[in-house]
């Protein structure tokens, strides 16, 4: 049997973090998703330990896109996340709201208890302008 890597093909982006960087912000992850188990944060994703983050986790269990986008999605906390693969190979996530999401695999979810009715329709339909919707998670 061939042996894991001992590095993650998941690495976050700070695009996606509640934290300073150049450009453009997407969808801002919950601190819950990085945070490693000795409270490290990761400010730098290129020096964090992602095996050790629920992102890497989120990653590890996630579907693939049944239309064949190249995506890859998970959910967790009522939240659905989506990632992609990056320009170095690796790949990076976010929250993605339930309408981005493929059918397919919300109704499976939904069938498994994974998410509910009302996640689904909490999550849905939020406005892109509004990067910081799924914040609201880190309070639960």
């Amino acid at each position: 049997m061939a042996e894991k890597p001992k590095t993650s093909p998941y690495r976050g982006s700070n695009k996606h973090k509640n934290r300073p960087a150049n450009g453009r912000k997407g969808t801002l992850c919950p601190e819950w998703t990085h945070k490693t188990p000795d409270g490290g944060y990761g400010n730098d994703p290129f020096n964090h330990n992602w095996l050790k983050t629920v992102a890497h986790q989120l990653f590890e269990e996630s579907k693939p896109d049944p239309d064949g986008s190249g995506k890859r999605y998970a959910t967790l906390r009522g939240i659905a996340f989506a990632s992609q693969k990056t320009d170095d190979g690796t790949w990076h996530g976010y929250p993605e709201p339930w309408n981005k999401v493929p059918s397919e695999l919300k109704d499976n979810w939904l069938q498994q208890g994974k998410v509910t009715k009302r996640e689904l329709k909490r999550y849905s339909g939020v406005s892109e302008q509004n990067v910081s919707w799924a914040l609201d998670s880190d309070d639960e």
